[in-house]
């Protein structure tokens, strides 16, 4: 499989892939309250079954990561794609949150996603409802041949396609991935590796961690959607983040061929150096090349040619895609 095949599965059929690299559950009476402070997205009005995702500051308002909190009844999963350098545990303490118990299940539960326009008929044989009316942040139950135990489906997504979270306790994550490949396949759809995945994030804004935000702040890496701007009760890092002030921000480029200048290549506007590239996406087989560029204002808007080792760049507005199911319907 290539990175184009890749692309292909995500923009047309079906793309899965491991996730839940961390999976941790946070559970005890003052629970709700720990994992408001750690989230920088409010989760005060999330219902059972929902899901949020969310950055994670650090107390200097840096990002230490991505999540997605599972809220169920009696606890809250936090699942991210690596580990979140934050300790949770003090954190806890240091608040008083007595009651709060922090355990991590990342060796004993498998998360599996599937993304793309036919996502869905991957997993509605397992759920224990019609996959239809599960909708965007919500879940359902699910029977999976190769766990004991109930399972989860999420439905969320990184691509801006139909996408879901398969979540299975006590499970050994190689055979749900199995599992899961075998019939994304067998819808033309395969497995896929980082680096499509990563171009198909991009075209849409999801947040890319941690090349987004190496060395930037959350206003420069234009992830502030990311988080409640408008909480007026206190969160992880939300102090220093008050004082933030950004004369540069990133904003997606593309080139007018596949291939686009390395990060660190300075950008021009003319004679004007006036940023240069952060982070440079695979071709992935699209035929226009594709970078997040760090931009000093009033130059980090959509709509501008510039010019950066000698390729004419375009910056442009996210979505750049249209997603193809935006307009097929479920069922």
């Amino acid at each position: 499989m290539t990175a184009t095949t890749d692309y292909e599965a995500i923009r047309s059929t079906a793309a899965v892939y491991p996730t839940g690299e961390l999976v941790l559950e946070i559970a005890g009476e003052q629970r709700e309250e720990l994992v408001s402070f750690l989230l920088a997205k409010r989760t005060e009005f999330a219902q059972p079954g929902s899901v949020v995702e969310s950055l994670v500051l650090r107390e200097d308002a840096s990002v230490a990561g991505h999540v997605a909190a599972y809220i169920e009844e009696e606890r809250v999963l936090l699942i991210a794609e690596q580990p979140i350098d934050v300790d949770i545990t003090t954190i806890a303490k240091q608040r008083g949150l007595e009651s709060v118990r922090v355990t991590d299940l990342s060796a004993s539960t498998a998360v599996v996603a599937v993304e793309g326009p036919v996502a869905w008929k991957v997993v509605q044989d397992f759920a224990d409802e019609e996959i239809a009316g599960v909708l965007l942040g919500e879940s359902c139950t699910a029977t999976l041949p190769v766990s004991e135990q109930p399972a989860t489906i999420i439905r969320t997504g990184t691509t801006a396609e139909y996408g879901y979270l398969i979540l299975a306790p006590d499970t050994d994550r190689d055979a749900l991935l199995k599992l899961i490949s075998t019939i994304a396949t067998e819808l033309g759809g395969q497995r896929v590796g980082t680096e499509a995945l990563q171009r198909a994030q991009a075209e849409v804004s999801h947040p890319l961690y941690p090349e987004q935000f190496s060395g930037l702040t959350v206003r420069e890496a234009a992830a502030l959607w990311m988080l409640s701007a408008d909480r007026d009760d206190d969160f992880l890092g939300s102090d220093q983040l008050e004082k933030e002030k950004a004369a540069r921000s990133l904003v997606a480029v593309t080139a007018t061929t596949s291939s686009i200048p390395a990060a660190g290549t300075s950008v021009t506007a003319g004679e004007t150096e006036i940023g240069r590239i952060h982070h440079t996406l695979p071709s992935a087989g699209q035929p226009q090349g594709f970078a997040l560029a760090l931009l000093d204002a009033p130059f980090n808007v959509p709509g501008l040619e510039l010019q950066a080792g000698g390729v004419t760049l375009t910056t442009i507005s996210r979505p750049s895609v249209d997603p193809v199911s935006w307009t097929e319907p479920i069922g």
